[in-house]
């Protein structure tokens, strides 16, 4: 009675390890781009290690100091409608050498722009300055949206 508890947990523990492994495996395959709208601001060497060490998300890459606000909040709203968070590199950062182009940093988006990497590739970005502030949030959204479904879905 013993042998046959102690094969049957023996099986349990051979299912659950296969389990565990299986999940991890998997999830190694498919970088995390969901979260919850936050955008974090990164210095320009945290965006570099980013880069280099994982490269997928999304990234804003601010230049204009008067509408930086303005772009920020307008990708904010479309990151929280589409459960992703991103990365901010601000040009004006005390970290960033003007006398380095942004490639240095692995960055091959231009300013002012919503970029999508994904493993240190820049896939696609979309500029703030192309719309109009009324319809700039709806463009992001569904830039975001289709970014997501053209190079994250599982």
């Amino acid at each position: 009675m013993n042998r046959k508890y102690g094969l049957i947990s023996l099986i349990a523990g051979l299912v659950l390890v296969l389990g565990i492994g299986s999940v991890f495996v998997f999830s190694q395959g498919s970088s995390e781009v969901k979260g919850n709208g936050n955008i974090e601001e990164l210095s320009p060497q945290a965006i570099k290690k980013f880069m280099k060490e994982d490269g997928t998300g999304f990234i804003v890459f601010s230049f204009d100091k008067e509408s930086r606000d303005n772009y920020l909040y307008n990708a904010k709203k479309a990151m929280e409608e589409n459960n992703v968070d991103g990365k901010e590199m601000n040009i004006d950062h005390p970290g960033f050498d003007l006398s380095k182009d942004q490639r240095y940093y692995g960055l091959t988006q231009q300013t002012d722009t919503l970029a999508v990497y994904k493993d240190g590739e820049m896939k696609k970005q979309i500029s703030f300055d192309e719309y109009e502030p009324s319809q700039l949030e709806g463009e992001l959204n569904h830039f975001i949206q289709m970014s997501k479904e053209t190079y994250f879905a599982n």
